[in-house]
């Protein structure tokens, strides 16, 4: 069976503002429209977070048990932080609906997503389920692009002996290449990149990086290519240097609400130990997106390092605040009054 999703991709590439104005605020076709934006590659603004937010909000107060209002307020919900309440929704929807491959693709990516808050028996049992929902999507609709994405992740990242494979993370990321109408060759290009990353071929990932640039897939995206580039740079191969030269390229084609290139460039900023340099970087990033929550957190950690106690408690309480959900929001409010105590 193919998904839902199949029906209204059409509709999806050719959204816009002026599509929404025309539509009945949380009816069908809105909430429609919600899945595709959260289920596509493209960044979300913080104006259409706003229009989303209205929308889920309507329908779930004219149609709770809709099943594609339940699904909009999950990704909603997963969109806020809150993977949990997400994680229960979407299996209470595959209880009901087993064989729509959106649903099963969702499962999977939230069971690797909240792997992390799991004790280390249950993390084996999670990243079980998560590889076979990927699985099973992609048996109902082979065409869909999250499940390639997350099996090749999958096999990238989990050890040998849990089915850990390179051969098997570059036949994902090949076959999302080779998808039909290149729908999926920046994901592949961009995953291909990671795989050489991890086996320290640098050559092959400036090359798979240059590639996903010049692609001219559908959901290509050269900010999201010089995006993970700089970020393997920087988390992979160490190297600041490197990585602020990238930045240096994304921030001439940025968008002007995109804080990505400022958190990036704190990060390499902090990794070369220039921590007003950082503090600079990252208050830009909140300045452009205050709801950027790892260059809000990154902020509040470096005013604290530069003992600039009294604006790093109350980023620390800001972070908290806004991510209340967030498995760092605790261990803020702690470091918020370790802070207060510091600044007397």
């Amino acid at each position: 069976m193919r998904s839902i999703a199949a029906s209204v991709i059409a509709a999806s590439l050719l959204f816009t503002a002026g599509s929404v104005a025309r539509a009945d605020v949380g009816d069908a076709a809105e909430i429609e429209t919600v899945i595709v934006q959260f289920r596509s590659s493209k960044p979300i603004t913080p104006a259409e977070v706003a229009k989303i937010e209205e929308n889920v909000k309507a329908a779930v107060a004219a149609r709770p048990g809709d099943a594609r209002v339940r699904y909009a307020k999950a990704l909603f919900d997963r969109s806020k932080g809150d993977r949990k309440a997400a994680k229960q929704a979407v299996e209470a929807l595959i209880q009901e609906f087993p064989d729509v491959a959106e649903y099963r693709s969702t499962h999977g990516t939230l069971c690797f997503e909240i792997i992390n808050d799991a004790g280390m028996f249950e993390k084996m049992n999670i990243a079980s389920t998560g590889r076979s929902e990927y699985e099973k999507a992609i048996a109902l609709d082979s065409t869909l692009i999250e499940p390639r994405i997350g099996l090749t992740r999958f096999y990238l990242n989990a050890p040998g002996y849990a089915g850990g494979s390179y051969k098997r993370a570059e036949e994902q990321a090949n076959a999302l290449v080779n998808l039909p109408d290149g729908k999926g060759e920046f994901f592949g290009r961009s995953l291909l990149a990671d795989i050489y990353a991890d086996k320290g071929e640098w050559a092959k990932v400036e090359e798979q990086f240059q590639l996903a640039e010049a692609s001219k897939s559908p959901a290509a995206n050269p900010s999201a290519a010089m995006r993970g580039y700089a970020r393997l740079l920087l988390n992979k191969k160490k190297d600041p240097n490197a990585a602020l030269v990238v930045v240096e390229r994304y921030k001439k084609i940025a968008a002007p609400d995109d804080a990505a290139p400022s958190f990036l460039s704190g990060e390499a900023k902090k990794a070369l130990g220039d921590t007003p340099g950082a503090i600079e970087a990252y208050t830009r990033a909140v300045e452009i997106d205050p709801g950027a929550m790892n260059s809000r957190f990154a902020l509040a950690e470096s005013l604290e390092k530069n003992k600039q106690y009294t604006r790093a408690a109350a980023e620390y309480r800001e972070f908290a605040s806004r991510f209340p959900a967030d498995s760092r929001a605790g261990g803020a409010l702690k470091a918020a009054d370790r802070c207060d105590k510091q600044a007397k």
